[in-house]
């Protein structure tokens, strides 16, 4: 019975589990990923990313490399145009789709998160425009409250015939571009 019992004594040695190359374990991130690894909290999400000729593409990212190339899918271009009426500025867009798109990682500026489109919501918002429902809010910020009208809708999404047509009849009152050079301007 000694025998037994010793040999169900000895401590057994507990196995550890098996890190992936990356050194990170299943199912932990670190707070901060350096470099493109950052990209890995955006997978599988909505995201518009600002090229450098100035297009702007919404999609979501499906994959990307260490070099920041990305696989956007269900992708579409989103074109805007900002026209004055009166004393205030009305932005319209149109999305334009593309389907299944590689970005190359230096050609990419700006990428953020931008919010599932909502197709029962498209119309109330539409409406919300139209009756130019506006509220007032307060900000309770260090200076005291004060009340400010605050519009409900910044953008208002119109069809890409509709956007061409605003184009023609508000060429010499549109607001001016900012035109960029992202290769230009850096040149000493």
């Amino acid at each position: 019975m000694s025998t037994s019992a010793t040999s169900n004594a000895t401590p057994q040695k507990r196995q550890e589990p098996k890190l992936p190359p990356s050194g990170v374990p299943f199912g932990h991130l670190p707070a901060f990923l350096p470099g493109s690894a950052s990209l890995v909290e955006q997978l599988d999400r909505r995201i518009m990313v600002v090229l450098r000729d100035g297009r702007h593409l919404v999609g979501v990212l499906r994959s990307f490399d260490q070099f920041s190339n990305m696989v956007l899918e269900e992708t579409s271009e989103r074109r805007v145009l900002l026209v004055k009426k009166d004393k205030e500025t009305i932005c319209y867009y149109t999305d334009i789709q593309l389907g299944l798109y590689l970005v190359r990682g230096d050609s990419m500026v700006l990428l953020g998160e931008v919010e599932t489109e909502d197709t029962n919501a498209g119309e109330e918002k539409e409406e919300s425009i139209a009756e130019g429902t506006e509220e007032m809010t307060g900000s309770g910020l260090l200076g005291g409250s004060q009340m400010v009208e605050k519009k409900k809708k910044l953008m208002r999404e119109v069809s890409l015939e509709e956007l061409e047509k605003l184009e023609e009849e508000n060429k010499k009152d549109a607001v001016e571009e900012l035109t960029w050079e992202f290769d230009l301007d850096l040149v000493v």
